[in-house]
């Protein structure tokens, strides 16, 4: 259980970042190693969703356009914002990311990681859908 001036770090630290952020993710194909956030600033490219809060934050990713128009045969793998110095992946199957694409929604756990502020390791849940 966090004490409560850590409960007020982490909070005004995640209502800092969140909007200046933006979807920061990263993407990596099967096999390769992820590339970096766009150079534009933080812009997502595609989909971006915020996840559900554990151990007081919430994390971002996005998921590229040309992935939910031309599904890569492996799915694909995203990882999120940095936040409270760590990040998550969320892997995606060509399938999950073709439901997307149709306007279903995909319920998606991430990556179990470790909290360095705190030592627990922790998910986060993602609800992805296209909007527009």
């Amino acid at each position: 259980m966090l004490k409560r001036r850590e409960f007020l770090g982490r909070a005004t630290t995640l209502l800092l970042l969140v909007p200046v952020v933006g979807c920061g993710s990263s993407y990596s194909s099967p096999g390769s190693s992820p590339s970096p956030a766009p150079p534009d600033g933080g812009a997502c490219n595609g989909i971006d969703s915020t996840s559900t809060v554990n151990e007081s934050h919430v994390h971002m990713v996005c998921v590229l356009t040309s992935d939910l128009t031309n599904p890569p045969a492996g799915g694909g793998t995203y990882t999120t914002i940095n936040v409270s110095s760590h990040t998550h992946t969320v892997m995606l199957t060509k399938d999950q990311l073709t439901m997307i694409e149709s306007g279903a929604t995909v319920m998606i756990t991430s990556s179990s990681t470790v909290d360095p502020l705190d030592g627990r390791a922790h998910t986060h849940a993602f609800s992805i859908v296209k909007t527009t």
